[in-house]
Parts: structure tokens; C-alpha cells; sequence
């Protein structure tokens, strides 16, 4: 088994959603690709057209069409680029395994399940809350497990309300593990910041109507009146965009809100570091990568309750008060102020984010994602 673990890989990651944009799946790739290059595997990243400078070795092989979903998420469906073989590009590379992130999203991830015939190990990134509308689809996903199944060896879940959402799609010949996103550590780190009145509030991620920026932004002006020494950065892009920028200029916000746009990798960090608060208004979450990176530089949290928050941040200080019911905005309203009015909270909440966020590795992550790829290919061969 020494031998086999020791064995350098070539490695085949697939991905749906739009490299061009921002998000936790293209992180997780970005992230996980690197670490397993570290670790001496190659890794060929295959996924749709679009900017992809951030990404190596990555090779387009289809193209993305953005559909809504019922929870006021969005998706991005994949279609296989014309004349593309995608059959013969895999058995041309000699590939170990073959490993799809989002194995639900239609339609190219379907077709390469049921044709590609090397080892197979697919992550599930989405996860919805008890409440969601989304919950129409436990009733209908056993009925694809036996086509699922057979055609995969291994599923990953990002977390355990992923696996609770996902695994009526496995059977027991798939091989099943939990593991969580990560930070890289080196990079997210805390700064010291100098003594200011003013108090940084962060949104960063999709603007979509899921993530909850209108909640955010509901709260923001019921607070200035109150606590003129707040300011709220904005960070993400999507379809709600437009809306938030209407919605700071006919509220003459501009000198306290500021939205930056969608802005791509390292970048971001620096938004981080110089955030008092950050906040995620977020539903039908799994396991937000936000999350992790801000607890990583010290940000205090504030948000919206949901499965994933309430797996994640156990043992969190106050979070009964710093994490509210959704969809709620006076909820919302009060644990901000909460917070801006405490010291204390947020001088605790920085102190047991950094010791937690030292939990999570992305090169742990890749360690035992390798491990995942040897068992599978060992039981694939058998």
C-alpha cells in the first residue's frame, strides 16, 4: 500500500462553474489543484471557456449558460464544446482518475459520469437548509441512484449537511467521506490594524438574492443614523448588482458604502485584513469558503442562521446573538449592532476565530484527497 500511496498521479479535475468569475467551487480547484501539484501529481484542470489565468494547465472543453434556481440562487449549466472528443482527450492523457466537482449540474458533468471510463470521484459543493424550497428534490434524487452508482466510485461532501442533502445518490459501492473547505493560511493571515473610529463592515461574495445583501444593506441604513462611524464594503458580482448600486445611490450612501466590484484572488485578501465585521446574510449554504477566510484573518462574524453555519462554528462565542434567524432584518439589525457597540465581542470573537480557523488546511485537504484517489483506483481495478 506504501508503494501505491507513494505513486505520482495524473489527475483529471472537472469543473461546471464559470472560471471568468468568482466563487467557492473555483477556489476550491484553484486551491486543491495547487496543493496536489505540491504534493507531485499532475493535474490537468478541464472546465468551460472563459478567463482562466488563474488556473494552470486548464484546457476548455465546454461552455456555460447561467439558469436561476428556485432559491434565488443561480447555476451554470455546461454544454460540451462542438466537435469536441472529450472520450479520446481522456484516454490520450492516460488519467489515474477522473474527479468531477458538482456532479449534479446538467448536462456535461452527466455525460462524462456515463462515458468516461477511468476511476471516478465526484465533490458535492451545495447544500440547502430544512426550510428551503429546495427540499422538493429529496423525493426525486434516490430515484437516479442506481445510474449514479454505477457509474462512480467515490463521492466527497464539504460537509455533513452536503452528505445529509446528497447521499441518497450513492450506494453502497461508493466509497463516502466528509471533508470540509480550508484557507490557506499563509496568505489569509491577521494584520494589526491601528486604533480608528470607524468600524469595517464586509460582504464579500455572489450578489445574488441567496447571499442576502438586500438584508445587509436594509440593516446598514437603519444603523447610520445611530452609528455614523460604520462602513460597509461590498465585494462579489451577480445578478443583484444593479439592484444594490440603485439602492446605495437613492439612499445618498455612497460616502459609508462602497462596492468594489468582483475582484479575483489574492486581491481580496486585503479586504479581509481591514474588516472589523464580517457579514453573511447567507441561505442554503454548505460549507462557505467566505467564512473560513474571514475567521482566518479575524474578522468577527455576524449572519443569518443555517445548517452549514450551525456544523461549522460550534463553540463560537454568542452565536445565538451574532448569527439570527433568516431572512430577518431587524434580526439582522440587532446583532450588528450588538456588535458594533462591543469591544469585547468582537475582541473575543477574533481571538477564538484565528484558533479555529488553524483546523483547516488546504493541504491536509489534499493529503487525504489523495488517499480518496488510491482507494478508489485499488477498488476500481479490483
Amino acid at each position: 500500500m506504501e508503494i501505491l500511496q507513494s505513486k505520482k498521479l495524473r489527475i483529471a479535475l472537472f469543473f461546471s462553474s464559470n472560471p471568468s468569475s468568482t466563487g467557492g467551487v473555483q477556489e476550491h480547484v484553484m486551491y486543491l489543484s495547487d496543493e496536489l501539484r505540491k504534493a507531485g501529481h499532475d493535474v490537468t484542470i478541464f472546465g468551460p471557456e472563459g478567463k482562466s489565468n488563474q488556473y494552470k494547465n486548464y484546457k476548455s472543453i465546454g461552455y456555460t449558460v447561467q439558469v436561476p434556481l428556485p432559491n434565488g440562487n443561480w447555476a451554470s449549466v455546461q454544454m460540451l464544446k462542438p466537435f469536441t472528443d472529450v472520450k479520446k482527450i481522456i484516454s490520450k492523457e492516460r488519467f489515474d482518475i477522473f474527479h468531477i466537482q458538482e456532479p449534479y449540474i446538467p448536462f456535461l458533468s452527466w455525460h462524462l459520469i456515463e462515458h468516461i471510463d477511468i476511476p471516478k470521484v465526484s465533490t458535492f459543493h451545495s447544500a440547502w437548509d430544512q426550510e428551503s424550497v429546495m427540499n422538493a428534490l429529496n423525493n426525486i434524487l434516490p430515484m437516479f441512484a442506481d445510474k449514479f452508482s454505477q457509474h462512480m466510485d467515490g463521492a466527497i461532501f464539504v460537509s455533513h449537511i452536503t452528505k445529509k442533502r446528497w447521499k441518497s445518490l450513492c450506494k453502497k459501492n461508493v466509497i463516502q467521506k466528509v471533508m470540509y473547505n480550508a484557507v490557506d493560511r499563509q496568505l489569509f493571515y491577521p494584520i494589526d490594524k491601528n486604533a480608528e473610529s470607524t468600524i469595517k463592515i464586509l460582504f464579500l461574495g455572489r450578489i445574488v438574492p441567496r447571499k442576502g445583501i438586500m438584508y445587509l444593506l436594509n440593516s446598514f441604513k437603519t444603523l447610520l443614523p445611530d452609528h455614523p462611524n460604520i462602513h460597509l464594503d461590498i465585494v462579489g458580482g451577480g445578478a443583484d448588482v444593479e439592484k444594490t448600486i440603485d439602492f446605495i445611490k437613492k439612499n445618498n450612501l455612497e460616502k459609508q458604502i462602497q462596492y468594489h466590484g468582483e475582484i479575483f484572488g489574492t486581491k481580496r485578501i486585503a479586504f479581509f485584513q481591514n474588516a472589523d465585521i464580517f457579514c453573511a446574510p447567507y441561505c442554503d449554504e454548505a460549507s462557505p469558503l467566505t467564512i473560513l477566510e474571514a475567521m482566518s484573518c479575524g474578522c468577527t462574524l455576524v449572519g443569518f442562521q443555517n445548517e452549514a453555519v450551525k456544523e461549522s462554528l460550534k463553540g463560537y462565542p454568542e452565536f445565538k446573538k451574532l448569527f439570527v434567524q433568516q431572512k430577518n432584518s431587524q434580526a439582522l439589525t440587532n446583532a450588528l449592532q450588538y456588535t458594533i457597540s462591543s469591544a469585547d465581542t468582537r475582541k473575543n470573537s477574533r481571538q477564538w476565530c484565528l484558533k479555529e480557523s488553524r483546523k483547516y488546511s488546504w493541504r491536509k485537504v489534499a493529503q487525504k484527497t489523495i488517499g480518496i484517489y488510491h482507494n478508489i483506483i485499488k477498488k476500481h481495478h479490483a
